[in-house]
């Protein structure tokens, strides 16, 4: 079997607060194969960007702490790895996007002379003129208009959509085998959104790089990703091919996410919100922590009291629920999408 090329075992991230320790990522376990464009959704506090900053060593520490786990990519444990190890896999062996590249670049250095220094730190030999020549290139192959000129300005010289493409660029400049892009297009509007997505499809097609998705975006991730996890409250409660989550989904929560999308097939405007809140992760869940808002689970003491393993519903599709097999089909929720089975 293939070994991948990231591989996520029983992560645990907290964070001690003044009201207490929260429990943001509680026992989380993917893969990543070569190549493959993985998305990542859940409501905002589901734990998926503190995921993936605390794979990349990037959550203060503390307040935060990595509680347990171990995150193997390419046979380096990256949650053990030294701080130089760290970065020079940061930036040269997976790519970062961030969700607000205003907060990402350097509001007082040039773009071009941002991009050449993320090469030029991994290349010592690659000289100032050739990185910045290599700059222009990346800026040209995610879509700003007139690179040559654009090296030269600043952050705040560019709009929302090209400093977006310039964080693609700066993520791939090393050819990186690994892109995460953390809520890349949360700030633009849907044109811009539908440009940069395109960028991103291109720039992994350009790198060959495995990409995580991070997202809240169904849509998004029906448009771009191959195989999907839904997160809430800090766990995986349903992972598969989008397809298959998209078509057939077997946890509440992701019926519910669905079902408040808006359709095309139906008559009524009216969306369905999932009843109730999130629960408070400040306090250890020992059940479900989507019991108190599901449906089928609400009165069932297994639900309260016994955590649902991620278990497998049919091959290449698990659930987090003791009661999947209760779940009918979700297919008409999939048409908003342009999802089909």
């Amino acid at each position: 079997m293939t070994q991948p090329l990231l591989d996520v075992r029983d992560l645990a991230v907290q964070f001690k607060t003044l009201d207490g320790l929260v429990h943001a990522v509680d026992g989380v376990s993917f893969t990543v194969a070569k190549g493959e464009i993985l998305g990542v959704v859940g409501e905002s506090g589901s734990g998926k960007s503190v995921s993936a900053m605390s794979m990349l060593g990037l959550i203060p520490q503390p307040p935060g702490r990595i509680a347990a786990g171990s995150v193997l990519f390419e046979g380096t444990d990256l949650l053990r790895a030294s701080k130089r190890r760290m970065r020079q896999i940061r930036g040269e062996q997976i790519g970062m996007i961030f969700q607000d590249p205003m907060t990402a670049l350097n509001p007082v250095m040039r773009v071009g002379k941002q991009i050449a220094e993320a090469i030029r730190t991994h290349h010592r030999r690659t000289s100032a003129d050739a990185a910045l020549e290599r700059a222009v290139e990346l800026l040209r192959l995610v879509g700003v208009p007139q690179p040559e000129a654009r090296v030269q300005q600043y952050p705040h010289q560019f709009s929302g959509g090209m400093r977006q493409r310039a964080m693609i660029a700066m993520a791939i400049a090393n050819d990186p085998s690994l892109l995460i892009a953390d809520e890349p297009t949360t700030a633009l509007d849907v044109t811009i959104q539908a440009q940069v997505l395109d960028m991103l499809r291109r720039a992994q097609a350009e790198t060959g790089a495995a990409t995580i998705f991070i997202t809240h975006d169904l849509g998004v991730v029906a448009e771009l990703a191959e195989r999907v996890i839904v997160m809430y409250a800090g766990r995986i409660m349903e992972s598969g091919a989008v397809r298959t989550i998209f078509a057939n989904p077997r946890h509440p929560y992701t019926v519910g996410l669905l079902k408040s999308l808006p359709s095309l097939k139906r008559d009524s405007q009216i969306l369905t919100p999932i009843p109730g809140n999130p629960p408070n992760l400040l306090q250890p869940i020992q059940g479900c922590p989507f019991q108190p808002r599901c449906e089928i689970g609400r009165d069932r003491e297994v639900c309260s009291t016994t955590r649902p393993p991620l278990a497998d519903v049919a091959p290449g599709h698990a659930s987090a629920c003791h009661f999947s097999d209760e779940l009918g089909s979700a297919a008409p929720a999939a048409a908003s999408t342009g999802v089909t089975s």
